[in-house]
């Protein structure tokens, strides 16, 4: 039990902390608003879980066998970073021409691969809190079961977030200021990744 309350408290803070999914879930409510961002949640949920499969069925033993692996996704990883910072600061043109979208489920989960603190988040709590080959299908419950409700609980906050700031957003001013902010902090995201 200890353990359990010590793995949700992580996994709680991880997830509800800034980063790329965050920033990318309060742009996308910011700017499209709550019911187009569904998609880009679920993506994100479901992409996330999926990582954690992967990674207490040997994930994490890959990266540690054939270090380049992680290396290269890191660095992809950070190359998305930079073009998502990108599409959400230019957000506003592509709005009000009409011709954007948000993220879409696929897009959001295969993200999940790449993103730099999903995977360092991922793999420091599989290192941490698993307890043994013998009890892997118990944790992987655990886990998975665990990071789909605070996984979605998170996206939908961020999204709400922004959705709900969508209204002082109105003015083209005030949305290229919370666009840039927001591809700030997303690049600043990138800075513990790369240090």
């Amino acid at each position: 039990m200890p353990t359990l309350l010590a793995f949700i408290t992580f996994a709680t803070i991880a997830a509800y902390t800034p980063g790329p999914n965050n920033l990318m879930l309060a742009a996308s409510g910011a700017n499209f608003g709550f019911q187009k961002s569904i998609p880009h949640i679920a993506g994100v949920t479901i992409g996330f879980c999926l990582l954690v499969t992967a990674s207490v069925l040997g994930l994490s033993r890959l990266f540690n066998a054939l270090p380049w692996i992680y290396t290269t996704s890191k660095a992809v990883g950070c190359c998305f970073l930079i073009f998502l910072a990108w599409k959400i600061l230019v957000a506003e043109k592509l709005v009000s021409e009409g011709n954007a979208s948000p993220i879409s489920l696929i897009q959001a989960a295969f993200f999940q691969l790449v993103n730099p603190k999903a995977v360092l988040v991922i793999i420091s709590s599989v290192s941490a809190f698993t307890r043994g080959s013998d009890k892997l299908f118990s944790d992987l419950l655990i886990f998975v079961g665990v990071f789909f409700i605070i996984t979605l609980s998170s996206a939908c906050i961020w999204t709400v977030f922004g959705s709900t700031l969508s209204t002082l957003l109105n003015q083209q001013r005030n949305l290229r200021i919370f666009n840039f902010s927001m591809a700030l902090l997303l690049l600043a995201s990138l800075i513990p990744v790369i240090i």
